[in-house]
């Protein structure tokens, strides 16, 4: 019985394209009786059905080994593509993943857009997100996923812009599809140098050709830098991190989604391309330093932000950056698992600040406070959250994060020490956002701010249970190779999460620095608050180089392009203006035209024979 879920496990992206097309009828130009909220309604059920089918699929093909199908998409010219799909546990649990947590984000919005109209739309662009992510799990070709990933970017630009009237909203959601498609066309361009040269892009089939490849260094070299651009840019990794920042624009149950995910998709195709990047030394170091310099950078602006949801959004990607490190120190098996348990506590901490911000008006971390006695449930889920985001033992980061550790430290040392500051510093940042949000004294804008009702506690609730248990969760499905840490890599982590609690708490909670906190440099404190006048370096050379082409570009077209046109068009007028005064509009003399023409055209053809 269990089996028939397993072999028919492909069907659950088709579960959220029939949930997206049945939103539509609930579109205000369509159905204007019954509002917009039956669309919502359809989803959670059609969600809530993937969700089911994904678990029994998972225990139906535990311990066994993966199974492929194949279906033929294209045969003419001796070229042939087939759509594999690969059923296994590692995709099925990801088919949880995707269908639990955007089941809890659409309950989630139940209670967050309550008064929205535009329930439509946002619970079909979820379904979109949902249907695409599912797909890009199953499939196991490069070429599928990169399609997939195409979709996917212009669902976030849809998603983004959700409140399309607003001019930020608008801005942001350009903003993002814009830099997303720059990782994308470079991907592109890996996709179809790879092929040539081994021979297909089935995941498989790289794998067992990277296994004996002698390829050219210079050449494998610039396939796997351009393969590693498009994940670079879906993971939100320096240079191409604006966009999540971005993002933000848009409804925060979508930045459940997003933020939990959506920018892991990159993740997925990344980790599965590692036998290839391995090839490359430099692509590997590329990842390395990539991977550290955005888990760093990224920390260090969250600790700055003012924004509730800024302050995450920089974290995110700072979390993606341990996935380029796990992949650059060959370790996709750790990759993977620590996708997993980062999704799960990024959601709660989503929902938690989500729930903060639907009645207490502002998202400035300056005006909030005092929060504890009224919101404990949105609190302690804020605390659970965090605990399963860095790696506090037990809970489910721990594990991977400490093996991964320990492999840093014994590959690369200095990488290791940048693990362990990118836990000190995120610490000390989500420990900051919380004594702001619930700790100190009440402030205006808090003072009534009490608990939100059910459907936004609900699934809050059941993610504060998932992150708790996920342990032992791991250990029923065998998710993770448990092995046991060193003291030395527990006792790191431990205290580095401790100590940046603790220097976060004695700041914002005590009395003895003055508030509003201020660096003693304040050209550091806005070095970090402006995200390292990135946007202002992008605008003076992308965006000033842009600007320029598009200038010269212009001044060709209409100066040479149509000056060229309008000179022959001027010169047609004024020929025409002049030679109606010569035309006597007799058929002699147009006889006579006609004829001296023709002379001239034979005098210059027959001009060699006769010269």
């Amino acid at each position: 019985m269990l089996q028939s879920f397993a072999d028919t496990v492909w069907l659950i992206p088709f579960y959220s394209l029939l949930g997206m097309g049945l939103s539509l009828i609930w579109s205000p130009g369509i159905t204007r009786k019954t509002g917009p909220r039956p669309a919502g309604y359809v989803n959670i059920v059609l969600t809530f059905f993937s969700f089911c089918h994904a678990l029994l699929a998972t225990l139906a093909i535990a311990n066994q080994p993966p199974q492929y199908l194949h279906w033929t998409w294209l045969e003419v010219a001796g070229l042939h593509f087939d759509v594999p799909v690969e059923i296994s546990v590692l995709t099925t649990t990801a088919l949880m993943l995707i269908t639990g947590l955007n089941l809890m984000a659409q309950v989630f919005a139940v209670g967050y857009m309550e008064m929205d109209w535009g329930w439509a739309r946002f619970f079909a662009l979820l379904a979109l997100f949902e249907g695409g992510m599912a797909a890009l799990v199953l499939l196991d070709s490069l070429f599928f996923n990169y399609m997939v990933l195409e979709i996917l970017t212009l669902a976030t630009y849809l998603l983004i812009g959700l409140w399309f009237n607003q001019p930020l909203v608008v801005t942001g959601a350009r903003d993002a599809f814009l830099t997303k498609r720059v990782g994308d066309l470079i991907l592109l361009m890996g996709v179809l140098a790879i092929y040539p040269l081994a021979g297909s892009w089935n995941y498989d089939d790289l794998a067992a050709w990277a296994a004996t490849a002698t390829v050219n260094p210079t050449l494998i070299t610039l396939i796997c830098l351009a393969l590693i651009a498009g994940p670079m840019g879906k993971c939100a990794q320096f240079p191409l991190h604006l966009w999540l920042d971005e993002a933000m624009e848009g409804p925060v149950p979508a930045s459940v989604l997003r933020n939990a995910i959506v920018v892991a998709t990159g993740a997925w195709v990344l980790v599965k391309l590692t036998p290839v990047l391995a090839l490359s030394p430099v692509a590997l170091t590329a990842l390395l330093v990539i991977g550290s310099v955005t888990a760093l950078g990224g920390t260090l602006i969250a600790a700055a932000q003012v924004d509730i949801k800024r302050a995450l959004s920089y974290l995110v990607s700072a979390y993606m950056g341990w996935v380029f490190i796990a992949v650059g120190l060959k370790e996709p098996g750790l990759a993977f698992v620590f996708v997993l348990t980062y999704a799960v506590a990024m959601s709660l901490l989503m929902m938690s600040i989500g729930s903060i911000i639907w009645n207490s008006i502002t998202q400035d971390l300056r005006l909030l406070g005092g929060l504890w006695s009224r919101r404990p449930i949105s609190g302690i889920s804020f605390l659970v959250g965090s605990a399963g985001l860095l790696a506090v033992p037990p809970l489910g980061s721990f594990f991977p994060q400490a093996e991964l550790l320990d492999t840093a430290f014994a590959q690369l040392p200095w990488v290791g020490v940048v693990l362990l500051l990118v836990n000190t510093f995120a610490a000390f940042s989500l420990g900051r956002t919380f004594c702001l949000i619930w700790g100190g004294e009440v402030k205006p804008m808090t003072a009534r701010s009490p608990e939100v009702f059910w459907p936004m506690i609900l699934p809050m609730t059941v993610n504060v249970g998932v992150v708790l248990h996920l342990p032992i969760m791991m250990r029923v499905f065998d998710w993770v190779i448990w092995t046991q840490p060193s003291v030395q890599t527990a006792a790191a982590l431990t205290l580095t999460a401790i100590a940046g609690w603790g220097l976060a708490a004695w700041i914002y909670l005590g009395r003895t620095i003055a508030k509003p906190v201020q660096l003693p440099l304040p050209s550091l404190q806005d070095l970090l608050a402006y995200d390292f006048y990135t946007p202002k370096i992008y605008k003076a050379t992308v965006v000033g180089a842009v600007d320029i082409i598009s200038r010269l570009t212009d001044w060709f077209d209409r100066t040479l392009v149509d000056g060229t046109g309008n000179a022959f068009g001027l010169v047609t007028l004024l020929g025409g203006d002049r030679l109606k005064y010569s035309t006597t509009g007799q058929s002699q003399a147009y006889i006579l035209t006609i004829i001296v023409g023709i002379a001239i055209l034979g005098i210059a053809i027959c001009w060699p024979l006769l010269r």
